[in-house]
C-alpha cells in the first residue's frame, strides 16, 4: 500500500534532518575511505546545504508526513543562457563547523563527493541523490519522489528526460527503476571510485519524458 506524503522544497530550518537522512543513505559510500561516524557526516552534509550557492541548476526536495522528514532527493541540470549561477562556495566556509574532523577525512570525503559529481548536458535533469529513511522503506516515498521528479521536469522547457547513476551491483534499484521506465544507457567503471567508495560499475539510466512514472 502506498504511503501518501508531501513532497516540497528543502528549507533551512529542516537542512539538518535532511543532512541526518543524506548520511544514511550515502554514508556506507564515505564510511568506507574516511571511517567517519554517521553524525560527522551529517554535520559535513550539513554544512554543505547551508553554504553551498542554490543556483538555478540544482534543487533539494524533501518528502514529509505531517512534521515528520521521510525522505529527501536531489536534482542537477544545466541551466539555460539566460540563467544566472550565483558562483561556487569556498570549501573553508564548509568547514567551518567540522573542525572536529581531521583534514585528512574530509579531504576523503570532498574526493569521494567529487568522483560522484556528474555534469547535465542540455535537456538532462539528473538525479544526484535519492534517499528514503530505512523505517520508511518500501512504502512507495521513493517512486513518489521519482514521480514528483518527472512532473518537475516535465514542466521545465529546458528539460526532456530524467537520468541517474546507480551502482550495478545493486539489482533491487536498477529493477525499481525499470519498473518506473528508466532504462540503462551505459555501463562504466572507475578504479577510484571502486577504492574509495567500494563500487567500481555503475549503470547510467535514463526515463524519456513520455514515460511518465507511475505511482
Amino acid at each position: 500500500m502506498t504511503h501518501l506524503v508531501q513532497i516540497e522544497h528543502l528549507q533551512p530550518d529542516r537542512y539538518r534532518i535532511a543532512s541526518e537522512l543524506m548520511a544514511y543513505g550515502l554514508g556506507h559510500k564515505f564510511q568506507r575511505s574516511t571511517a567517519m561516524s554517521l553524525s560527522d557526516l551529517a554535520t559535513a552534509f550539513e554544512q554543505m546545504l547551508h553554504h553551498v550557492p542554490r543556483d538555478t541548476g540544482n534543487l533539494r526536495v524533501v518528502a514529509r508526513e505531517d512534521h515528520v522528514i521521510l525522505g529527501t532527493m536531489s536534482l542537477k541540470w544545466k541551466p539555460g543562457s539566460h540563467e544566472q549561477s550565483s558562483g561556487k562556495v569556498k570549501g573553508s566556509q564548509v568547514w567551518d563547523a567540522c573542525n572536529h574532523i581531521s583534514a585528512w577525512r574530509r579531504l576523503l570525503l570532498l574526493t569521494g563527493i567529487h568522483l560522484l559529481k556528474h555534469e547535465p548536458v542540455t535537456q538532462e535533469c539528473y538525479i544526484e541523490d535519492i534517499v528514503v529513511h530505512p523505517q520508511h522503506q518500501r512504502k512507495g516515498i521513493g517512486r513518489q519522489l521519482l514521480a514528483w521528479a518527472q512532473q518537475y521536469m516535465l514542466q521545465s522547457p529546458q528539460m526532456s528526460y530524467l537520468s541517474l547513476h546507480v551502482a550495478s551491483h545493486n539489482l533491487k534499484a536498477i529493477q525499481m527503476y525499470e519498473r518506473l521506465q528508466f532504462h540503462t544507457q551505459n555501463s562504466t567503471k572507475s578504479w577510484m571510485t571502486g577504492m574509495l567508495l567500494g563500487e567500481q560499475q555503475w549503470n547510467y539510466m535514463t526515463h524519456n519524458g513520455d514515460n511518465h512514472a507511475s505511482t
